[in-house]
């Protein structure tokens, strides 16, 4: 099976932000994978970054015996979070998602349990610093 590879694409948005190419794009959005989503689903923590509700009492059970901690980690055999990647960059736009359908469907359901796949505030910290380890200027301008 091939490595995956992100899709660099360039399109215009409605609004510009301009000094950011598609590359330094899928760079920030590697970032805010290896250094906010993942740790923060290590530590068991939701988008507004507080405790994740606490597993079921059979599967916790089985999660304890499988792959300690009991929590909800989503980190039973690792596949979830090794396919988590930068899909598509673009002008002003990155994607972050799963590689496979698998996966993606694991992470879909863990999401409708509790909310743990997404930005929080203190992951927006991190991509605001991320941002200004850029040396490109930033402008912004509105297309029509």
């Amino acid at each position: 099976m091939a490595k995956f590879q992100t899709k660099i694409i360039r399109s215009k948005a409605r609004f510009v932000v301009t000094g950011y190419k598609p590359e330094q794009m899928a760079s920030l959005g590697q970032s805010l994978i290896d250094y906010a989503i993942k740790p923060r689903l290590a530590r068991a923590e939701d988008i507004y970054d507080a405790p994740a509700p606490a597993l079921k009492p059979n599967y916790a059970k089985f999660k304890q015996r499988r792959s300690p901690p009991a929590i909800r980690n989503w980190q039973l055999t690792g596949r979830l979070l090794r396919s988590m990647k930068v899909l598509r960059a673009a002008q002003n736009k990155a994607v972050i998602g799963f590689t496979d359908a698998a996966t993606n469907l694991r992470a879909f359901l863990n999401n409708r349990r509790a909310r743990q796949f997404g930005v929080s505030p203190k992951d927006r910290q991190i991509l605001v610093q991320a941002l200004r380890r850029l040396d490109s200027p930033i402008s912004i301008t509105k297309v029509a």
